[in-house]
């Protein structure tokens, strides 16, 4: 398409753990917004239709303040199965607070699930969807938890079903890093911390010129022409499970890191980005989340399956996406208050990529399953876009965010994540110590086993 020609660096966001309700559910309420084109929550605190159910008790969703949650909510894949309470042919929604229990044995008025934030605890997500373009049918691509659904979104394909303190396994030739080399498009990571993308064994690549620290984004960005830019740009959070934060707080909203340090780090993202006008007026950020992470959301997932590949580490397929997700588009190429319907996961993104480098949207033989289903591209929100890029470059809301981490001495890993974060980052030392502790020097820091 026209417009995509006119982007030249794609920017790509991933945070973790969040539903499209729980973060920006709030904009089609009466007392936040009442924007009738978002289809977030109505009346949550009475509406009938959201109501979950324990032991013959009714919950209703809650506004709930922003700060960090006592633990972890439950989203790996059993649970999941019970948040969305399946009955028939259709998904009720209603089993988070059954789930919650089941985790947690804990009964409580409010259960954590079910809490939506409030414009003030995420103003930088808000001031996005404001501006720019929300995408309110963004599912996670699969039903079950981090790992799997970042491996969809890095290559199409999970051959997981779980999160679990291994090497996550891929398909040749279909993961990210593969695919633009094979299609010469230059390509860059800056990562806060431990990149998650250690977990996949990509050490020759986490250890390249390619991986960069978040630290050198403002320097490279101001002193590279937009001709030696990067095509596509990953920006990745300092994750919760990381085994070691040194000189990093945790802001990929991860439970039960509030939500505030992420915010902050979108807002520095989005200010670094608009700093240059000619750069930002070929520029396309795209901010997202890997799953829901156990938070309640309204809508159905839709009735996408995914079956068994060759070679999976599984022997159930999925009948379904997972639940909603919060997904941002932002450009100058972008009218204010766009709000995209389409049906999307985050192998719109993969066919984005596919469109722009390759001229098709098929990334893979299973992103082309999933269009056939019904995903669109996240070139079909440029298509609602503008004949010019706009003049103005909003300013992003001041830095009021109250929600902080309080960062205590670290902890033996605990969760499987954590542990695989754990495990990621010795085989990083063992592969190559030297370059390791250049390119990530917390690891000097790493707790003993």
């Amino acid at each position: 398409m026209a417009i995509l020609d006119q982007i030249q660096t794609i920017v790509i966001v991933m945070m973790e753990n969040r539903s499209f309700d729980h973060v920006l559910g709030h904009l089609s309420m009466a007392r936040f917004g009442n924007r009738k084109d978002v289809e977030g929550l109505i009346d949550p605190e009475t509406n009938p239709d959201y109501t979950n159910f324990l032991d013959g008790v009714g919950y209703q969703p809650f506004q709930l303040k922003d700060g960090p949650l006592l633990h972890d909510l439950p989203h790996g894949r059993p649970f999941v199965a019970t948040q969305l309470a399946k009955t028939g042919a259709r998904f009720t929604m209603s089993g988070f607070a059954d789930a919650y229990y089941q985790a947690t044995g804990s009964k409580v008025n409010d259960p954590p699930p079910l809490g939506f934030l409030a414009p003030g605890d995420v103003s930088m997500s808000n001031f996005l969807a404001t501006q720019y373009a929300l995408c309110d049918h963004w599912f996670a691509p699969l039903p079950t938890d981090t790992q799997p659904n970042r491996s969809v979104a890095y290559s199409g394909y999970s051959l997981i079903d779980d999160t679990k303190p291994r090497p996550i396994p891929t398909i040749k030739g279909s993961f990210i890093f593969e695919w633009l080399n094979a299609h010469n498009v230059g390509w860059r990571v800056y990562h806060c911390g431990i990149s998650f993308f250690t977990l996949f064994d990509k050490f020759d690549e986490v250890l390249g010129p390619n991986f960069r620290s978040f630290r050198h984004l403002p320097g490279d960005f101001e002193s590279e022409p937009l001709s030696e830019m990067p095509n596509v740009i990953f920006i990745e959070p300092e994750y919760t499970d990381s085994p070691v934060h040194f000189g990093w707080t945790p802001n990929d909203n991860h439970p039960p890191t509030p939500i505030g340090p992420g915010e902050h780090f979108l807002r520095d993202i989005y200010n670094l980005l608009t700093k240059d006008p000619a750069k930002w007026s070929r520029t396309l950020l795209i901010t997202t989340h890997d799953e829901h992470g156990g938070f309640f959301d309204h809508v159905s997932p839709l009735a996408i399956p995914a079956a068994v590949p060759p070679g999976a580490l599984f022997s159930a397929g999925f009948e379904s996406t997972g639940p909603r997700v919060p997904a941002l588009v932002a450009s100058p190429w972008i009218s204010p208050g766009t709000v995209f319907k389409g049906t999307m996961d985050h192998t719109s993104i993969l066919q984005l990529l596919s469109e722009k480098f390759a001229g098709t949207p098929d990334y893979n033989d299973e992103v082309k399953r999933r269009r056939e289903l019904g995903i669109q591209s996240v070139s079909q929100v440029l298509a609602q876009s503008l004949d010019q890029p706009r003049a103005d470059i909003p300013l992003s809301p001041p830095d009021i965010i109250s929600s902080s981490v309080e960062l205590t001495a670290t902890a033996a890993p605990q969760t499987d994540s954590q542990l695989a974060f754990a495990a990621a980052a010795r085989k990083l030392l063992a592969y190559d110590r030297q370059r390791a502790l250049e390119n990530y020097p917390e690891l000097a820091h790493l707790p003993e086993k």
